[in-house]
């Protein structure tokens, strides 16, 4: 029977509910959305997996507030979608890329070599088949593709596109991360390849700050929160649980809003798409 103090709801959501979804091993938020602002110096921004999700809408987010924006998807002829936000706005352009494959990355960069980019918006990821992540029926070739996807593949952008990003005005590489991926806030056993792969690309991320700082490049790492995705559909599913998400939209908005605000005396801090500080 449900107590009066499990009853208790936080911005929609029950007590019980909120401790359920933290058991599974879900980042759960309260839907407080800040006011959005318009970036104050529109720039050119490279986005990776930019033909679903978070992704599709940070590329829509960013062609309204008039940014070039270079979208990337590994098949754009099917991207269907981010085809019409092309379509409806010039400075949109879309261009293959998987990351798993760096002579691709190589070839886009050298492309690219004489187009300053303002953020380098490292957004592809990957969740792999939850019930292969599990132990004592962990599919070890889906950790390679998890990792290779997740961690070498934003590694990989950064340091092939460190040059454009230098000679822009904003100099900031952002790495879509996960509260998944913060090892203190660990409450489950379950998605092991995918918060190991967001904890590793926080290191990874982190450890850029440090070397690119003198260089006057940000480096960012933002959590967009629970996302209605399918990524995080599949999450959810297999855990058992269900709760409200963050729209796509509502999700690209705020975390442009935090790498909008996103200086160099942040570099390497990891913030949520509130601009929270999130524990490592």
């Amino acid at each position: 029977m449900t107590s009066e103090r499990d009853s208790i709801k936080t911005n929609g959501l029950t007590r019980r509910a909120l401790l359920t979804a933290a058991a599974a091993g879900v980042a759960v938020q309260t839907i407080a959305i800040p006011t959005a602002r318009a970036a104050t110096r529109p720039g050119t921004v490279l986005i990776t997996g930019s033909n679903r999700g978070i992704g599709l809408e940070l590329a829509r987010w960013y062609a309204e507030h008039d940014w070039r924006v270079i979208a990337t998807a590994r098949k754009p002829d099917r991207a269907t979608d981010l085809q019409a936000i092309a379509d409806a706005h010039p400075k949109v352009q879309l261009e293959q890329l998987d990351l798993l494959d760096h002579r691709m990355i190589d070839g886009l960069a050298a492309t690219l070599a004489d187009q300053p980019i303002d953020v380098l918006l490292n957004n592809a990821a990957i969740l792999g088949e939850p019930n292969e992540q599990n132990f004592g029926s962990m599919n070890f070739d889906l950790l390679s593709r998890v990792m290779a996807t997740n961690v070498t593949g934003p590694m990989k952008m950064a340091e092939a596109f460190v040059a454009q990003v230098e000679a822009s005005e904003q100099k900031k590489i952002v790495a879509i991360t996960s509260t998944q991926g913060s090892i203190s806030s660990l409450r489950s056993p379950g998605l092991v390849f995918y918060n190991m792969s967001k904890a590793a690309l926080n290191m990874g991320m982190k450890s850029n700050s440090k070397a690119l700082e003198k260089r006057g490049i940000t480096v960012a790492l933002i959590s967009p929160g629970a996302v209605d995705t399918d990524m995080m559909n599949l999450a959810l599913e297999r855990a058992g649980v269900r709760f409200k998400l963050l729209a796509p939209a509502q999700s690209a908005e705020m975390v442009a809003t935090v790498i909008d605000g996103y200086g160099l005396e942040q570099t390497g801090t990891f913030l949520s798409h509130k601009g929270e500080s999130i524990p490592w």
